[in-house]
């Protein structure tokens, strides 16, 4: 049932998707995306947020068991995502982690094979697709899930799918619980963020760019870095960046840069927050 609901859901949205336009490159599907945002806001802020404010209080040692064993069950993802990427290297890596948790760590509830120098390495099948020729796609939301972009939430349901839960466990009430806590352990990570959301002049926008920025998706100007150039205050335009980068190395490197205007001074702190997660 829980595959399911996935399942229809990402199908409705990529309907509706194609009625939805935008002259923003980065974003052609903002009509639609702000409404799902709408949407996922205000479940946030009636039900996550205040569940996992009252999460935060189990201890730490039994959250860290938890997260560790739902990590556990994503190396799988990862696994075969490395195999069908023919990544010889990250398929042994991660293979490794998963016989040393799986045995040693008790199911996944203690990562031994990280402290053993073998840290996660998460793959999904949106990268699969990347490797396999489709590099650029719009960001695009699914209701009640995160930022994303069309490839990326299109390749959940072949994650989904490669997760060993997907055919252990055939009980709908256990799986939504599972994917309810995995959830809240996910949204627990950004709550300390909620104060530079609410002081944002437009939460859209400021989730948008910082999903963009840091998973090197922002390729044109969006709205607010047009509002940047034409500001007398600003010192470094988000062009430049993306043109210095792209002569040095080839691809877009994020980094924090000194900048005058606020509300791109609160998108770098959020990336560099993102990338101590990550």
């Amino acid at each position: 049932m829980a595959k399911k609901l996935l399942l229809s859901c990402m199908a409705c949205s990529i309907l509706l998707s194609s009625c939805a336009t935008s002259a923003n490159p980065n974003d052609p599907y903002e009509a639609y995306n702000r409404q799902v945002f709408k949407a996922n806001m205000a479940m946030d802020s009636y039900v996550l947020r205040p569940v996992t404010v009252a999460y935060t209080y189990v201890p730490d040692p039994i959250r860290d068991a938890l997260n560790n064993f739902y990590t556990n069950l994503r190396d799988f993802v990862s696994l075969a995502n490395d195999i069908l990427q023919l990544d010889g290297i990250n398929t042994m890596h991660t293979f490794m982690r998963i016989s040393i948790n799986s045995t040693f760590g008790i199911l996944g509830l203690i990562d031994v094979a990280g402290s053993m120098g073998l840290p996660e390495y998460k793959n999904t099948f949106g990268n699969t697709m990347k490797t396999w020729g489709w590099e650029d796609s719009s960001y695009f939301l699914i209701p009640f899930l995160g930022p994303g972009t069309l490839r990326d939430q299109i390749g959940i349901a072949p994650d989904v799918f490669f997760n060993p839960m997907f055919w252990i466990i055939k009980d709908n009430y256990i799986s939504f619980s599972i994917f309810g806590l995995d959830l809240i352990e996910k949204r627990a990570q950004y709550l300390g963020q909620d104060e530079l959301l609410e002081q944002s002049l437009d939460p859209y926008v400021t989730i948008r760019d910082l999903y963009l920025k840091q998973k090197g998706y922002y390729k044109y100007p969006s709205e607010s870095d047009s509002e940047e150039e034409s500001s007398e205050d600003t010192e470094f335009s988000v062009d430049d960046m993306i043109k210095q980068e792209n002569e040095s190395s080839g691809t877009i490197k994020l980094k924090t840069v000194p900048i005058k205007n606020n509300a791109d001074t609160q998108i770098d702190q959020l990336i560099d927050e993102e990338n101590v997660v990550d």
